[in-house]
């Protein structure tokens, strides 16, 4: 507890350095803590926040990176800041690595491997080696770093704390910083169990089992736990090496498009795909596309994969409107949104991309386009399809550093037309009508003992019906209104009749025989009148 208190102690003390280097003084002094001296950094605040997180540490580069993939929790612009994020840090010796690697494996390392185990990488949370088993085959060892899963939860322990005190400042700004570490604690929590790696490697690998222009590592499950996984070392050409590609005699053209048509069959038919494609886990090896690193992987809904398909289809045919609509079934809405204004202003930026040559079209600009409208009707992508935008995005980018001639757009448009078809073959309608007929059939098993069920309530007096009434605040008040003027026009004509009939009687006081009270009341419904008069003419 004391050596918790004194990690927390210290780690505050170093989360209030760096901001308040970084130009943060006022927003430490708003939770009450003073600022000796505040500094003036000429950086943009995005590139602020950004050098802060790298200086602290691995959480923050984690917590950033994570960041990068979700525009729901953040600005569009400081999720591109934290793009540019690098998750390599100084190694720790082997020694120290090999203590965590003989604890998994239950024996000593030199028991199962060869003695030479070389670093190939360093990262925030693992280290990775080439080494050789007994057996004789090159394998890849990454081995998670020792404690650092208590460092990451102690530091997420005091960002929840630092969260809930700064929370309502951020709010205004339409940032929920407690929603942001809480995903972060989910997220982080996969990423620590090397086993669900080791099934996303297992899952991709069966997808890609007839695929020529793939190659997947194979997974050594026999050795491979919740802190150590190993599989097949390949030895390729990092997909950022062009001038080595080129040399070894690659044609880059088909390089690119293996790459990309690669991302597209991982998303549009599998619904599973690698969510983190940037060059550090891309390599080429004997014409073979590699993919490495399987820890952030996107999954797609079957409805979700349909309504994507849809979008882009209606995006090619210059349909905006429908193409807007599909956007819509793919995101969340948070509030009340003018839908048309929305599908509008949509329209018009689809318009703008695709009436002109489809090789003048760029993803990146389209969908930075179409995020940044999304934001400021407060409607975001579901979390996967961030995941998704974000693949293809990566994918456009390296295919035009290897091809500059390649055109993202260009290149989906037959691969989405051909899957458009197919949904609408023949053969998928039978299988939908025997989807929807197994759907009936399921309705008409289960319905008798949901009807009873609600009867039993009725019966027991215990069915409740809720009624929410939305957006009737405007009618009611008008209902108010009419029902007020309704009264008092009752009230004069009432008057008016009395009045006539005081008259007509002669009821005394009188004077010159005109009842005196008739006169009144007339004068009475007469200045009511006028005033009832106005009211009308002013609403």
């Amino acid at each position: 507890m004391i050596k918790s208190s004194l990690y927390e102690l210290k780690r505050t003390k170093e989360i209030i350095f760096v901001l308040a280097k970084y130009g943060f003084g006022d927003l430490i002094e708003s939770v009450g803590i003073p600022v000796r001296a505040k500094r003036e950094v000429k950086l943009k605040r995005s590139e602020r926040i950004r050098k802060a997180v790298e200086e602290l540490g691995p959480t923050f580069i984690k917590l950033a990176q994570l960041l990068s993939l979700r525009p729901d929790l953040i600005p569009l612009e400081l999720a591109r800041e934290f793009e540019k994020l690098q998750d390599s840090v100084t190694p720790l010796p082997f020694d120290v690595m090999r203590e965590v690697l003989e604890e998994e494996l239950g024996c000593r390392y030199t028991d199962i491997f060869e003695e030479e185990f070389t670093l190939l990488a360093s990262a925030s949370i693992g280290q990775v080696y080439k080494a050789r088993l007994k057996s004789g085959e090159v394998v890849a060892v990454k081995i998670l770093k020792p404690e650092i899963e208590e460092k990451i939860y102690a530091d997420i322990a005091l960002l929840l704390r630092l969260a809930k005190l700064l929370r309502e400042k951020f709010l205004v700004y339409g940032v929920d910083l407690v929603k942001i570490i809480e995903e972060f604690a989910k997220a982080i929590k996969k990423e620590l169990d090397f086993k669900i790696e080791a099934l996303n490697l297992k899952r991709f690998a069966a997808n890609f089992k007839n695929n020529p222009n793939i190659k997947v590592p194979k997974l050594y499950k026999k050795y491979s736990t919740k802190r150590v996984l190993i599989m097949e070392f390949i030895d390729g050409i990092k997909i950022n090496e062009v001038e080595r590609l080129r040399k070894e005699g690659y044609d880059l053209k088909e390089i690119t498009k293996k790459g990309f048509d690669l991302i597209c069959e991982q998303i549009f038919i599998h619904r599973f795909f690698h969510a983190d494609p940037h060059p550090g886990n891309l390599m080429v090896s004997d014409g073979k596309i590699v993919f490495l690193d399987f820890g952030i992987m996107g999954r797609l809904s079957e409805e979700d994969q349909k309504y994507f398909i849809e979008m882009i289809y209606y995006v090619i045919k210059n349909n905006e409107e429908k193409a807007a609509s599909y956007l819509l079934k793919l995101s969340k809405i948070q509030g009340e949104v003018d839908i048309s204004s929305f599908k509008k202003e949509m329209a018009d930026i689809i318009s703008t991309y695709f009436y002109s040559s489809l090789r003048d079209v760029e993803l990146r600009s389209l969908i930075d386009d179409m995020l940044r409208v999304m934001s400021e009707y407060k409607i975001f992508f579901k979390e996967d399809n961030y995941l998704l935008a974000k693949a293809l995005v990566t994918m456009e980018g390296i295919g035009k550093m290897l091809y500059p001639e390649f055109r993202a757009a260009e290149e989906i448009k037959p691969f989405i037309v051909k899957l458009y078809k197919k949904n609408f073959s023949p053969f998928s309608f039978l299988k939908y009508s025997h989807e929807i007929n197994k759907s009936i059939l399921d309705f008409i098993i289960s319905a008798p003992e949901s009807f009873n069920e609600i009867i039993s309530k009725i019966r027991d007096g215990n069915l409740k019906i809720e009624f929410e009434h939305i957006g009737l605040e405007d009618f009611e008040e008008a209902v108010k209104k009419s029902f007020n003027r309704l009264s008092i026009s009752i009230i004069i004509a009432s008057i008016l009749i009395g009045s006539s009939m005081l008259l007509s009687a002669k009821i005394p006081p009188t004077i010159q025989g005109l009842s005196l009270l008739g006169v009144g009341g007339f004068l009475f419904a007469f200045v009511l009148g006028v005033f009832w008069i106005f009211s009308i003419l002013k609403d």
